[in-house]
């Protein structure tokens, strides 16, 4: 950085109310390439930093009205401000004087009567540190973006990939090859209107694939038996639940967390008579209440290997009467509140 220094790409201000002391540092700098711009006291300086912002700040302390203390404060606590370097001028010799200065914000002091060596030295030193500093912030920046861009294709990818394990999983039990689609959608759906926050609500639809994870480890001649199944193939069955939050609760990635979880409890019930836990109300996590409406709702409205699919009214009905049972009764109201919304989604996504 320091062999590109170019002083005439940089701006420095003075603020000085003695005309001598202003015009003295205007040609010392100027002679080295500096672009110059003068004030004569604190709220001048003020005014014409807000017009264009300068590269460094020689300031001095004792002015009529506001002193170079005062005016290093205000520069330092506005976000726009903070960053310019301030060099502090002054006859004041004192220890004190000199800590007060750092205290107000400036990064360095020379007294006066000043050698113009030091002058050129100091003003040479903290522009080309300044230069640095703004350097490597926009490096940092640069990397911050390249890994949030890297980190949004990763999710994008891991939302994809779960996106067709779960449609395989689907495809495997001969149930409608877009469920896990609509049922992230509706999911999506009911967690915004529940009033969950957006990084949330994006978590569940990209995890709502994932629900029946578990029925890889389920015998075909169960998953795929027409009609009812006995209670010993019931059991095998509902261990679904538990086996899909044994496969994804390892990871320590958002989406497969949140996964595991309505893996593990989008067949519990509201009133706690559910699988596998048996979990009541707010026990169950917020994300598993949301997708056990989304998944009923949609399986109920598609053929499946054991049933034709429902009429509309029917499901309407059955929602009706499971609020409180099944279902939060709070997440029926939403439904049916906004049930155009998840009909569109319904007749959008087909099979």
């Amino acid at each position: 950085m320091a062999d590109l220094f170019d002083p005439s790409k940089h701006e420095v201000l003075v603020v000085d109310d003695t005309t001598a002391n202003v015009k003295l540092l205007a040609e010392i700098l100027e002679e080295q390439g500096y672009q110059v711009r003068a004030a004569i006291n604190g709220e001048m300086a003020l005014q014409s930093i807000a017009l264009k912002t300068p590269d460094l700040i020689l300031l001095d302390i004792k002015m009529p009205g506001m002193n170079g203390f005062e005016v290093s404060k205000h520069l330092k606590s506005a976000p726009e401000t903070q960053a310019i370097p301030i060099i502090f001028i002054s006859a004041m010799n004192e220890t004190e004087d000199k800590l007060n200065a750092f205290r107000a914000g400036g990064q360095d002091y020379m007294t006066k009567p000043f050698a113009n060596e030091e002058v050129i030295a100091r003003v040479r030193t903290h522009l080309q540190l300044h230069d640095y500093q703004q350097h490597l912030k926009h490096k940092i920046e640069e990397g911050v973006q390249e890994i949030r861009t890297l980190n949004q294709e990763l999710e994008a990818t891991q939302g994809e990939i779960i996106t067709m394990l779960g449609s395989t999983i689907e495809e495997r039990s001969n149930e409608a090859g877009q469920h896990v689609v609509r049922v992230a959608e509706y999911a999506y759906l009911l967690a915004k209107l529940y009033g969950i926050d957006a990084k949330t609500c994006e978590l569940i639809r990209k995890a709502a694939p994932m629900h029946d994870i578990g029925k890889v480890a389920i015998p075909d001649q169960i998953l795929n038996k027409p009609g009812p199944l006995t209670i010993e193939e019931r059991a095998i069955m509902e261990t679904h639940a538990q086996k899909g939050y044994d496969i994804l609760k390892g990871s320590t990635r958002s989406i497969l967390q949140v996964a595991a979880s309505i893996a593990y409890q989008h067949h519990e019930k509201w009133n706690g008579t559910g699988y596998p836990q048996g979990l009541k109300e707010e026990d169950i996590d917020v994300c598993g209440r949301i997708c056990a409406v989304a998944d009923v709702f949609d399986a109920l409205g598609n053929d499946r290997v054991y049933k034709a699919a429902w009429p509309l009214e029917q499901i309407l009905d059955y929602f009706k009467e499971e609020s409180g049972k099944s279902f939060e009764p709070k997440m029926i109201d939403l439904f049916f509140q906004h049930l155009d919304e998840f009909l569109a989604i319904r007749d959008k996504i087909q099979d």
